[in-house]
């Protein structure tokens, strides 16, 4: 496992497993996570998007149909909506 400490990523995309990260901050950046072992001790994020792949991806989907996660709100829209049904 790689090891980050005191460590500031801005504007990134950062794949979580195999990782360790103490004390970082997270800023604007893409965390994508898919089931594997991570370890994150006191840590901040700020404007950051999860991404949720393989096994993780599922683990939500199961938290999300039993109630246990809410989904994620869809993005905010400028202009007038429509619908193709």
């Amino acid at each position: 496992m790689i090891r980050h400490e005191g460590k500031v990523f801005e504007s990134e995309h950062i794949i979580l497993d195999e990782g360790i990260y103490v004390n970082c901050k997270f800023k604007n950046c893409s965390l994508e996570y898919s089931g594997g072992d991570v370890y994150v001790q006191n840590c901040q994020g700020e404007g950051c998007q999860l991404i949720w792949r393989g096994p993780a991806q599922r683990t939500v989907m199961l938290l999300q149909s039993l109630g246990l996660m809410v989904p994620p709100a869809p993005p905010p829209s400028n202009g007038p909506t429509s619908r193709v049904q």
